[in-house]
């Protein structure tokens, strides 16, 4: 309609703009809060993703943001989106992403945080939840930590040259990852050498069928 008149009448068109002129400019939106913001973040869908939300339990989720040689984490509130624990986590060239996973089966996520890769080993930072919050457990280095399902153990394995690799288990308790046992095999020589850990007793592991084990695999 305002094209139309102004094509007709050139009058017409000054007091428009003069209408227009006076009239005064709409008020800006405040910016949202950072409980606002949240409230509105969408879910992620399968695994953790930068920028939306996974849920950690039924009332909680965690968001994270990739940040200049890091990695920012906030705890969140599912219903209304308030924040309950924000921290950060260095990055260098890992491969890989954050994600969390429930390593020791315990129906709570783990959250893990690769760092760096050298060679072909990653170092990874875990964080396990205490009490509703991220609490660090601890660091491990090698090509992913998994639990074993015949001990139940988080293990490691790690290569250190061409014929030398290393497997590392722990239990991970409310002090973090306390190491079980490392076990070291050099393909060359063919043989195995095991170092119990401090929690080693605690498994009830027979170290000479661990031995035999390794072993047998060479």
């Amino acid at each position: 309609m305002a094209k139309r008149t102004l094509i007709y009448s050139g009058a017409i068109m000054m007091v428009a703009a003069s209408i227009t002129a006076c009239t005064p400019p709409e008020p800006e939106a405040e910016a949202p809060s950072v409980e606002q913001t949240s409230a509105r973040l969408a879910m992620c869908g399968e695994g953790l993703a930068e920028g939306c939300v996974q849920s950690v339990s039924d009332t909680t989720g965690l968001i994270y943001t990739a940040t200049e040689g890091g990695y920012d984490f906030r705890l969140l509130a599912l219903e209304g989106g308030a924040e309950l624990q924000s921290f950060d986590e260095e990055h260098g060239n890992a491969m890989s992403a954050p994600s969390l996973e429930d390593l020791d089966q315990d129906g709570d996520p783990e959250l893990i945080i690769p760092d760096f890769t050298g060679n072909v080993n990653t170092v990874y930072r875990i964080r396990q939840l205490i009490d509703g919050r991220f609490e660090p457990a601890g660091e491990v280095s090698g090509l992913g930590l998994e639990r074993d399902q015949e001990t139940g153990l988080l293990g490691i394995s790690s290569r250190g040259s061409a014929v030398q690799y290393a497997y590392h288990a722990y239990v991970l308790s409310d002090d973090g990852l306390v190491l079980a046992y490392e076990l070291d095999s050099d393909l060359a020589d063919r043989a195995c050498v095991l170092t119990p850990g401090p929690a080693f007793d605690a498994t009830g592991l027979d170290a000479n069928a661990l031995l035999t084990a390794c072993e047998a695999a060479l």
